[in-house]
Protein backbone atom coordinates (compact mmCIF):
# COMPACT_ATOMS: atom_id res chain seq x y z
CA UNK A 1 0.00 0.00 0.00
CA UNK A 2 2.83 2.40 0.91
CA UNK A 3 4.55 1.60 -2.35
CA UNK A 4 1.33 2.33 -4.25
CA UNK A 5 0.92 5.69 -2.51
CA UNK A 6 4.54 6.55 -3.25
CA UNK A 7 4.01 5.80 -6.92
CA UNK A 8 0.87 7.94 -6.94
CA UNK A 9 2.80 10.82 -5.41
CA UNK A 10 5.63 10.52 -7.97
CA UNK A 11 3.05 10.54 -10.77
CA UNK A 12 1.43 13.65 -9.32
CA UNK A 13 4.77 15.38 -8.95
CA UNK A 14 5.72 14.65 -12.55
CA UNK A 15 2.28 15.70 -13.76
CA UNK A 16 2.54 18.99 -11.90
CA UNK A 17 6.01 19.70 -13.22
CA UNK A 18 4.84 19.10 -16.77
CA UNK A 19 1.92 21.47 -16.33
CA UNK A 20 3.95 24.56 -15.75
CA UNK A 21 6.95 24.48 -13.43
CA UNK A 22 9.95 25.77 -15.35
CA UNK A 23 7.79 27.42 -18.00
CA UNK A 24 5.01 29.93 -17.44
CA UNK A 25 2.94 28.20 -14.76
CA UNK A 26 -0.79 28.57 -15.23
CA UNK A 27 -2.38 30.28 -12.23
CA UNK A 28 -4.35 27.84 -10.08
CA UNK A 29 -6.96 29.34 -7.79
CA UNK A 30 -10.25 28.69 -6.02
CA UNK A 31 -12.74 26.97 -8.31
CA UNK A 32 -10.13 24.92 -10.19
CA UNK A 33 -10.58 21.16 -10.45
CA UNK A 34 -8.53 18.27 -11.74
CA UNK A 35 -5.44 16.13 -11.19
CA UNK A 36 -3.12 19.12 -10.73
CA UNK A 37 -5.26 20.28 -7.78
CA UNK A 38 -5.09 16.76 -6.29
CA UNK A 39 -1.29 16.84 -6.59
CA UNK A 40 -1.08 20.18 -4.79
CA UNK A 41 -3.43 18.98 -2.04
CA UNK A 42 -1.33 15.83 -1.55
CA UNK A 43 1.83 17.93 -1.30
CA UNK A 44 0.24 20.37 1.16
CA UNK A 45 -0.92 17.38 3.20
CA UNK A 46 2.59 15.91 3.18
CA UNK A 47 3.92 19.23 4.46
CA UNK A 48 1.24 19.40 7.17
CA UNK A 49 -0.77 22.35 5.87
CA UNK A 50 -3.78 20.44 4.49
CA UNK A 51 -5.68 18.12 6.85
CA UNK A 52 -8.32 16.75 4.50
CA UNK A 53 -8.33 13.96 1.99
CA UNK A 54 -7.37 15.25 -1.50
CA UNK A 55 -10.50 15.99 -3.53
CA UNK A 56 -9.21 17.47 -6.76
CA UNK A 57 -11.42 20.49 -6.11
CA UNK A 58 -9.84 23.81 -5.12
CA UNK A 59 -12.27 25.23 -2.56
CA UNK A 60 -12.07 27.21 0.69
CA UNK A 61 -10.14 24.60 2.70
CA UNK A 62 -7.49 24.29 -0.01
CA UNK A 63 -7.22 28.06 -0.31
CA UNK A 64 -6.71 28.38 3.45
CA UNK A 65 -3.95 25.75 3.29
CA UNK A 66 -2.26 27.58 0.42
CA UNK A 67 -2.44 30.89 2.30
CA UNK A 68 -0.88 29.26 5.38
CA UNK A 69 1.89 27.71 3.29
CA UNK A 70 2.61 30.98 1.51
CA UNK A 71 2.75 32.90 4.79
CA UNK A 72 5.13 30.34 6.30
CA UNK A 73 7.32 30.46 3.18
CA UNK A 74 7.52 34.22 2.82
CA UNK A 75 5.43 34.26 -0.35
CA UNK A 76 2.64 36.77 -0.98
CA UNK A 77 -0.37 35.12 0.69
CA UNK A 78 -3.13 35.47 -1.88
CA UNK A 79 -4.32 31.84 -1.82
CA UNK A 80 -3.65 31.25 -5.51
CA UNK A 81 -0.86 29.08 -6.91
CA UNK A 82 1.49 30.60 -9.45
CA UNK A 83 5.00 29.63 -10.47
CA UNK A 84 6.67 30.87 -7.26
CA UNK A 85 4.32 28.96 -4.94
CA UNK A 86 4.38 25.81 -7.08
CA UNK A 87 8.19 25.74 -7.25
CA UNK A 88 8.41 26.31 -3.48
CA UNK A 89 5.90 23.54 -2.74
CA UNK A 90 7.86 20.91 -4.65
CA UNK A 91 11.35 22.02 -3.69
CA UNK A 92 13.67 20.09 -1.37
CA UNK A 93 13.53 22.92 1.14
CA UNK A 94 9.73 23.20 1.20
CA UNK A 95 8.46 24.61 4.49
CA UNK A 96 6.78 22.13 6.85
CA UNK A 97 4.53 22.81 9.82
CA UNK A 98 5.76 21.95 13.29
CA UNK A 99 5.18 18.36 14.36
CA UNK A 100 2.01 17.76 16.39
CA UNK A 101 2.03 15.00 18.96
CA UNK A 102 -1.62 14.16 18.32
CA UNK A 103 -3.15 13.83 14.89
CA UNK A 104 -6.93 13.31 14.90
CA UNK A 105 -8.14 10.96 12.21
CA UNK A 106 -11.71 9.72 12.05
CA UNK A 107 -13.08 10.49 15.49
CA UNK A 108 -16.76 11.32 15.63
CA UNK A 109 -18.88 12.39 18.57
CA UNK A 110 -21.67 10.10 17.32
CA UNK A 111 -23.07 7.59 19.79
CA UNK A 112 -24.79 4.24 19.27
CA UNK A 113 -26.78 3.91 16.03
CA UNK A 114 -30.52 4.11 16.70
CA UNK A 115 -31.96 4.48 13.18
CA UNK A 116 -31.25 2.74 9.90
CA UNK A 117 -32.04 3.19 6.23
CA UNK A 118 -31.93 1.52 2.82
CA UNK A 119 -28.48 0.90 1.29
CA UNK A 120 -29.25 2.46 -2.10
CA UNK A 121 -26.38 2.74 -4.59
CA UNK A 122 -24.88 6.10 -5.54
CA UNK A 123 -25.81 5.68 -9.22
CA UNK A 124 -29.48 5.47 -8.29
CA UNK A 125 -29.25 8.41 -5.88
CA UNK A 126 -27.29 10.58 -8.32
CA UNK A 127 -29.98 10.32 -10.97
CA UNK A 128 -32.57 11.72 -8.53
CA UNK A 129 -30.65 14.71 -7.17
CA UNK A 130 -31.17 18.24 -8.47
CA UNK A 131 -28.56 21.00 -8.19
CA UNK A 132 -29.73 23.85 -6.01
CA UNK A 133 -32.35 21.76 -4.20
CA UNK A 134 -32.33 21.28 -0.42
CA UNK A 135 -32.04 17.83 1.17
CA UNK A 136 -32.18 16.62 4.75
CA UNK A 137 -29.55 14.60 6.61
CA UNK A 138 -30.53 12.79 9.81
CA UNK A 139 -28.03 11.78 12.46
CA UNK A 140 -28.45 8.00 12.74
CA UNK A 141 -27.68 8.10 16.47
CA UNK A 142 -29.57 11.15 17.74
CA UNK A 143 -32.34 11.54 15.15
CA UNK A 144 -31.88 15.29 14.75
CA UNK A 145 -31.44 16.73 11.27
CA UNK A 146 -29.78 19.38 9.14
CA UNK A 147 -30.84 20.76 5.76
CA UNK A 148 -28.18 21.29 3.09
CA UNK A 149 -28.12 22.24 -0.59
CA UNK A 150 -26.97 19.80 -3.29
CA UNK A 151 -24.28 21.34 -5.49
CA UNK A 152 -22.79 18.57 -7.62
CA UNK A 153 -21.31 15.11 -7.49
CA UNK A 154 -19.30 12.58 -9.46
CA UNK A 155 -18.29 9.75 -7.14
CA UNK A 156 -20.45 11.01 -4.27
CA UNK A 157 -22.76 13.93 -3.41
CA UNK A 158 -21.31 17.35 -2.63
CA UNK A 159 -23.57 19.68 -0.66
CA UNK A 160 -23.16 23.18 0.73
CA UNK A 161 -24.57 25.11 3.65
CA UNK A 162 -27.89 26.94 3.12
CA UNK A 163 -27.62 30.59 2.04
CA UNK A 164 -29.75 32.29 4.72
CA UNK A 165 -27.81 33.63 7.73
CA UNK A 166 -29.99 31.95 10.35
CA UNK A 167 -30.05 28.64 8.45
CA UNK A 168 -26.27 28.71 8.08
CA UNK A 169 -25.73 29.30 11.79
CA UNK A 170 -28.05 26.41 12.59
CA UNK A 171 -26.32 24.11 10.11
CA UNK A 172 -22.83 24.94 11.42
CA UNK A 173 -23.96 24.41 15.01
CA UNK A 174 -25.57 21.07 14.16
CA UNK A 175 -22.64 19.71 12.14
CA UNK A 176 -20.15 20.76 14.81
CA UNK A 177 -22.23 19.01 17.46
CA UNK A 178 -22.54 15.85 15.37
CA UNK A 179 -18.81 15.57 14.72
CA UNK A 180 -17.56 17.05 17.97
CA UNK A 181 -15.22 19.25 15.94
CA UNK A 182 -14.74 21.14 12.69
CA UNK A 183 -11.78 18.88 11.84
CA UNK A 184 -12.19 17.79 8.25
CA UNK A 185 -11.18 14.16 8.85
CA UNK A 186 -14.19 13.39 11.05
CA UNK A 187 -17.12 11.37 9.68
CA UNK A 188 -20.66 10.65 10.75
CA UNK A 189 -23.21 7.96 9.85
CA UNK A 190 -26.42 9.55 8.59
CA UNK A 191 -29.69 8.92 6.80
CA UNK A 192 -30.36 10.91 3.64
CA UNK A 193 -34.01 11.75 2.95
CA UNK A 194 -34.98 11.39 -0.70
CA UNK A 195 -38.49 11.01 -2.11
CA UNK A 196 -39.84 9.97 1.28
CA UNK A 197 -37.17 7.30 1.69
CA UNK A 198 -34.36 7.23 4.26
CA UNK A 199 -31.11 6.13 2.63
CA UNK A 200 -28.04 4.85 4.48
CA UNK A 201 -25.16 7.28 4.08
CA UNK A 202 -22.02 8.73 5.64
CA UNK A 203 -20.98 12.39 5.69
CA UNK A 204 -17.82 14.43 6.06
CA UNK A 205 -17.66 18.22 6.51
CA UNK A 206 -14.76 20.50 5.58
CA UNK A 207 -15.49 22.72 8.59
CA UNK A 208 -16.60 25.59 6.39
CA UNK A 209 -18.86 25.25 3.34
CA UNK A 210 -18.77 21.79 1.84
CA UNK A 211 -20.31 18.51 3.02
CA UNK A 212 -19.50 15.28 1.17
CA UNK A 213 -22.10 12.52 1.45
CA UNK A 214 -21.24 8.94 0.51
CA UNK A 215 -23.72 6.19 -0.40
CA UNK A 216 -23.29 2.53 -1.27
CA UNK A 217 -20.72 2.23 -4.09
CA UNK A 218 -19.60 5.86 -3.74
CA UNK A 219 -15.94 6.65 -4.43
CA UNK A 220 -13.62 9.50 -3.48
CA UNK A 221 -12.12 12.22 -5.68
CA UNK A 222 -8.73 10.56 -5.41
CA UNK A 223 -8.34 8.16 -8.35
CA UNK A 224 -12.00 7.15 -7.84
CA UNK A 225 -11.01 4.93 -4.92
CA UNK A 226 -13.59 3.72 -2.37
CA UNK A 227 -13.39 5.07 1.19
CA UNK A 228 -13.35 2.25 3.75
CA UNK A 229 -14.43 4.45 6.67
CA UNK A 230 -17.46 5.84 4.86
CA UNK A 231 -18.31 2.30 3.71
CA UNK A 232 -18.18 1.08 7.33
CA UNK A 233 -20.53 3.87 8.42
CA UNK A 234 -22.97 3.04 5.63
CA UNK A 235 -22.93 -0.63 6.63
CA UNK A 236 -23.69 0.32 10.27
CA UNK A 237 -26.84 2.22 9.28
CA UNK A 238 -28.12 -0.20 6.62
CA UNK A 239 -31.06 -2.53 7.15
Amino acid sequence: MKRFLALVFVFCLLFTVRTGVGDEAELMQQGAKGEAVTCVQMRLSDLGFYTYKPTGSFQTVTKSAVVAYQAASGIMSDGSIGEETLNALFSRGAKRVDFHAEIPLTYTAQGAIAQKGDPVSWDVIKAKLTAGESYTLINAATGDSVTLVFESGEGHAELTLPSGAAARITAVSTLTRWLGSTNSFYKCAVLFELDGQRVAASMQWDGQERVCVYFRDSVSHVLSLPDAEHAANIKKVSY
